[in-house]
């Protein structure tokens, strides 16, 4: 036995208040009387005691407080039943873009949802299902529920994205669900990727019942749509290259159609051989905007057959040399006058203002940090020893290079990064919000001779070496050249009229100071509808719009993803999964538990009896009381 509510403890308290009632009604009043003859000749059992004494009605109401009490408390008592629980069933769903794939005009979606009715119709009422759906990211669309119709209906509510998959991913969520309470359940994965191709341990691939679908290899993907142009060239001198591939078994026909703002400029038919590739070059555009690639296939997968890049309009960009060193101007001047688009503003340190430059500029900064913060991305060039954001240990000479991040942007195309002058550096402590991209070792240890990050919204880049010498236009150092111009292409602000390209499945974030209020999203397939959120996934390939009062950017999410293309995936088999038949089922699981039985409410009606007894009970007593 015990009870639910035991807050209600308290009322207790009103037994005492009783017994105080009762002692106020047997205190007598003090009287003067001229003599105490009178009370001689009354017997002394008459006389009533001060004492409490308590008599039957007082025990009655202590009995019905109690039982008002005792309902309030909520008392139970435990009692034993034995439960008849079902099966658990986990059902993991591909979404991913390989899934509209046709077998014999019909999708590899709709072909695992058949499975899956059929794994939702062999359930017994008491069984219990779980819904997962996986494409990017794993979502639970149902959680666990004996309501199948519900399970249904958001079953077929599911449709195929245009992303990858991480199958795995999703499979694992639903073992950690299946583990979960002590209690087991069966994961069924409805997907056309090979079993083998899952990371999983022999146990927990037995745990899986593998539903694939599709067999047909034939399909052939633009792979890639490049579009090489540097910041300082114009669109004329941009090139774009288009890589397709075919991942059938046999040769295939396709015409590429390639547009500018909706103007053909490129079309060619051609036959590819099986599991061949095939590139195309196209130049000399005659102005700036989207470039949609499209490929005339007949093939089982269609989303991989259009992508979109954009062919970009030079702009004119400034940039401020903050320097006092002479010669380093006029170098960097000479590099300004080779470079299309690019103006100078040189300066020197104490002439410097930050009104001075614009966000869409780019800042050199050599032997000098400015207290205050500057609004443009910037490059410092051998920082003084005393300054704000990089901390200078000591100075070092004749230092070699350890090591390079060369999957970095600023050093592609640096192929000997080991020829770098390094005559004087400083060595420098590592900002907190900073990576490092060309290091070397002293004494001190591994220390940074060039880092890079975002500080406040800002892209900074630093190089711990000088420049003075007048190493930048010198034949013999080409790679420092190379370097100097690279960083300059990184720190160059995009052009916020331009497109962003982003694979599809990646999520967008808005700029922090972007406000939600009013905001429009138009995606592919969909009307435009209220942007709740600061971020958009990118589910679609297409174009993507997010429009404010204040702010306007297009998004261009493309399918380039060889495991979704790759639809044949012969390689695989699933040897190594458990292949159980929908109609096949497990004995049902008695449970026995303990369950409260509440008699709160029997208290109650108790407490209602007991008060007409005390009341008829008064009743009798107190014409006896008036006799005596």
């Amino acid at each position: 036995m015990g009870i639910l509510n035991p807050a209600a403890l308290p009322f207790l308290s009103l037994l005492g208040a009783l017994v105080l009632i009762y002692l106020r009604q047997r205190t007598r009043t003090r009287i003067e009387v001229p003599s105490l003859l009178f009370w001689t000749d009354v017997p002394e059992d008459r006389v009533r005691s001060r004492r409490f004494r308590p008599d039957l009605l007082f025990f009655l109401q202590v009995l019905l407080l109690l039982l008002l009490i005792g309902g309030l408390l909520h008392p139970y008592w435990s009692r034993a039943v034995t439960e008849t629980r079902g099966d658990r069933q986990i059902l993991v769903f591909d979404l991913s873009a390989s899934m509209q794939a046709r077998e014999n005009g019909v999708r590899r979606f709709d072909l695992a949802l058949d499975q899956a009715k059929e794994v939702l119709h062999a359930l017994a009422p008491r069984d219990e299902v779980m819904l997962i759906g996986i494409a990017a990211r794993p979502k639970v669309v149902s959680g666990f529920t004996t309501d199948h119709r519900l399970v249904l209906h958001r079953l077929e509510s599911l449709r195929p994205q245009d992303t990858g998959t991480q199958l795995e991913l999703g499979v694992e969520l639903a073992l950690v669900q299946r583990d979960r309470a002590g209690r087991q359940a069966q994961v069924h994965v409805f997907t056309d990727v090979p079993s083998n191709r899952l990371s999983l341990s022999e146990r927990q691939q037995q745990a899986l019942t593998y539903h694939r679908v599709g067999e047909t290899d034939d399909n052939m993907a633009l792979a890639s749509v490049h579009v090489y142009q540097n910041p300082f060239q114009d669109y004329s001198q941009a090139q774009a290259y288009i890589l397709v591939r075919n991942y059938a078994s046999r040769t295939k026909t396709a015409i590429l159609h390639v547009a500018l703002n909706g103007q053909a400029v490129f079309q060619e038919a051609f036959s590819l051989s099986a599991n061949n590739t095939r590139s195309f070059s196209l130049r000399g555009f005659t102005g700036p905007g989207q470039l949609a690639v499209h490929l005339e296939s007949e093939d089982a997968l269609a989303v991989d057959n259009h992508a979109l890049n954009w062919v970009a309009a030079r702009r004119s960009t400034q940039l401020v040399l903050v320097s006092p060193v002479a010669h380093l101007h006029q170098e960097v001047r000479q590099l300004s006058q080779a470079l299309p688009g690019v103006t100078l503003l040189s300066t020197r340190p104490e002439d410097f203002s930050a009104a001075q430059v614009s966000a869409q500029d780019v800042v050199l900064f050599h032997q000098f940090v400015p207290d205050e913060a500057v609004p443009a991305n910037s490059l410092y060039i051998f920082p003084p020893v005393e300054n704000a954001l990089f901390p200078v240990l000591t100075e070092a000479a004749d230092l070699t290079i350890l090591d390079w991040n060369d999957e970095h942007e600023i050093l592609h195309n640096l192929q000997y990064v080991e020829a770098l002058p390094f005559k004087q550096a400083r060595i420098l402590a590592l900002p907190s919000w900073a990576q490092v991209l060309i290091s070397s070792k002293t004494s001190h240890g591994e220390i940074p001779l060039a880092l890079t990050g975002e500080r406040d919204g800002r892209r900074l880049v630093c190089l711990a070496f000088d420049l003075e010498a007048g190493n930048l236009t010198d034949s013999d150092n080409l790679t420092l050249l190379v370097l100097f111009l690279n960083a300059l292409r990184w720190l160059r602000p995009p052009n916020p009229f331009d497109p962003q390209l982003l694979p599809v499945g990646e999520v967008f974030f808005l700029p922090t100071d972007v406000p939600l209020d009013g905001a429009l999203l138009s995606a592919p397939q969909t009307e435009a509808q209220v942007l709740e959120t600061d971020t958009v996934s990118l589910d679609r390939v297409g174009v993507y719009r997010v429009e404010t009062a204040s702010y306007r950017t297009e998004l261009y999410a493309n399918l380039f993803d060889e495991a979704e293309s790759d639809i044949g995936r012969q390689t695989g088999d699933d040897t190594g999964a458990g292949h159980v038949s929908p109609g096949v089922r497990t004995s049902p699981e008695a449970v026995q538990r303990e369950i409260p039985v509440e008699f709160g409410q029997s208290l109650y009606w108790l407490a209602a009896l007991l008060l007409f007894a005390e009341w008829f009970y008064a009743l009798w007593r107190s014409p006896l009381e008036g006799v005596s």
